[in-house]
Order: C-alpha cells, then structure tokens, then sequence
C-alpha cells in the first residue's frame, strides 16, 4: 500500500481552513494596484499580523506568511515529531519580495545599503523554511520550484522521504503569492486567467498509521512531451499510473484539471478524452494559484470517494498525474 494523506488545509480566496475552502463559490475582488489585470481572487481573510501576530512579521512577505499559516492550521489535526519534514512547491518564490530587493541594491545610495531583514524572504526556499522554523519542525526541509508540476513533485518527494525512512510524515503543498509583478510575468508570458493566491497542504503518512486515511496515493507518472504533443504524453502518465494500480479508465470517478491555457488546455481535454469522469476545475473557485494549482487540485478531490486523477502540465513541456484512491 502507497502513503496516504491524512489531514488537509488551506488559505484561498475563500478564507482560511478547511471549511472555508468547502463552503464554495467566491467572486473575485477589483484591484486597485498598477497590475495589468483589474481582479483578482485574494486571500483577503487571511491577515498576516492578525493571523500571526507581530513578532517576526515585520519583514515577512506574503508567500512565506501564507505557507506558515497554512501549517498552523494544518498540524493540530496530526502528530508531529523530530522527524516530520516539510515540501512546498513554488515557481520561483516572491516574485514581488525579490524584485523589491533588486530595485533597493540598484537605487539606494550605493549598490550595498539594502534592507537586510528581507533578504531571507528573496530567497526561493523561504516558505518551506519559514513554515519549519514557526512550526518547529526539524525533519526534512525541501523547496521545490516546480511550478505548475509542483503537486506531483512535491507528493512524490514527500513518498521518498517516507519510503526511506527519512521522515516519520510529511507536509506536502505549496503556496503563490498575489503580488502586482507576479501579474506582470503572468502578463508578458501571455496569461489571460484571472490570478489568485492561496497554500493548500496535506499530511503524507505510510500506511498504517492511527489516524483514518482520507486517500491514498496510488501512483504518480510525469514525463517531458519532448516531441512535442503533450497531450500524447499525459495520455501515458495516465495509463502508466492505471496499469500499476490494476485499474481501467472506466474506474476514475473525478478528474480534477490544472487548466492552463490554449494549446496546453487543449492537450489536457484530449489526453482525458477517455475517461468519463466529473471534472472539476479548483481555477473556478480561487483564480489561478500558480504553483499551488496541484495541491488545489488534490484537496478537492478528497470529496469525492473512490478513484480521482490530478493532472498536471507545464508551459516548458512537463506533464504529470497523481492517482489517488479517496476513502472518506
């Protein structure tokens, strides 16, 4: 038997937690920023200083607030010890933190003469640190800039930990920020969906533990569509995890989409062409979550029993899918 998942949460447009996330739909907020978009779905509910407090937020940026904060909310359903690790996903960190950090070393009076406590937040694995250092929890500690594929990625490293007797549990997920320059690199690369920000996480345990599994992972597939036709490629991911887990296409009951734009949303309807499956698509609740698309997708899917599909495809050819078996 695969890990399973265990506990779940999130922070999203629709507010913090598990039954905010559950309640359901949500509109999208007006922007008043100099973003190119003019809405967005924000996390208005979550509050940095309200939720965490003063002390060591006075720097902190928003990505790493919302990866601590959806630990917290996650972890007084589990039990952790010295060996629970921590893998967030993420596309490149705080666009935004990062970008304000380049600009000071580049305006200021000399290159040098830059805001030193925010330094640790420009850094790519600054969630998944932060969120261990919060939470102390002193296992693992991985950051994985996986963008779109960061779902797969992240449950897939996290079952490695386990299987090798790294880690006694897991936190997987992954956070993306709102910010006006995540909105101007979505906008040059040519993005036309309304953005979101929010963390989704889950628990990943071995089988077998005290608490009830809500699903388990049955298998995880992702290749590179180096010719060109990804929709060739996650048709096999998918089969690939199917044949594994003795399954038919006919058996999946919820397919939960990544919904990227195009040609990508094109490969994706083809390549699920065959199963006859109810289709969800996270997107049209939270707005487009980036790198924490995947772990959306996954939280939801853990409201329909029996057998679901995550999928997952990336503008640089990378395409992927995660089987779970969902119990509750």
């Amino acid at each position: 038997m695969g890990p399973v998942i265990t506990a779940w949460s999130a922070i999203s447009s629709c507010g913090v937690g598990r039954a905010a996330l559950e309640a359901g739909l949500v509109r999208p907020s007006p922007l008043d920023d100099e973003s190119p978009g003019t809405q967005a779905f924000l996390a208005s509910d979550f509050v940095v200083r309200e939720a965490l407090g003063t002390k060591g937020t006075g720097s902190m940026d928003r990505s790493s607030a919302l990866a601590v904060g959806v630990v917290g909310e996650l972890l007084p359903g589990v039990d952790v010890d010295a060996r629970t690790g921590v893998v967030l996903g993420t596309t490149s960190g705080s666009s935004q933190t990062q970008l304000e950090f380049t600009r000071d070393s580049l305006t200021r009076r000399k290159p040098y003469f830059v805001n030193p406590a925010s330094m640790p937040f420009a850094l790519m694995n600054s969630a998944a640190g932060q969120a261990a250092i919060w939470h102390k929890l002193t296992g693992p500690n991985t950051t994985i800039a996986g963008g779109r594929m960061s779902g797969p990625s992240v449950l897939r490293y996290g079952a490695r930990l386990l299987a090798t007797g790294r880690a006694s549990g897991v936190v997987c997920g992954a956070v993306e920020e709102y910010s006006p320059t995540r909105a101007w690199l979505e906008h040059h690369r040519g993005g036309t969906r309304v953005l979101g920000e929010g963390a989704a996480v889950v628990f990943l345990e071995s089988a077998g533990t005290a608490r009830a599994p809500l699903a388990e992972v049955l298998g995880i597939a992702t290749r590179v569509a180096v010719d060109g036709d990804p929709a060739g490629a996650l048709a096999a991911c998918l089969h690939r995890v199917l044949e594994r887990a003795g399954a038919a296409a006919e058996d999946v009951r919820t397919v939960a989409v990544s919904a990227p734009e195009g040609a990508l949303a094109e490969a994706e309807r083809t390549a699920l062409a065959r199963l006859r499956a109810s289709v969800v698509d996270p997107a049209e609740v939270i707005g487009d979550v980036g790198a924490a698309t995947g772990p959306f997708q996954v939280v939801t899917l853990l409201r329909s029993p029996g057998l679901a599909v995550a999928t997952a495809l990336d503008a640089d050819g990378s395409v992927g899918c995660v089987l779970l078996r969902v119990l509750s």
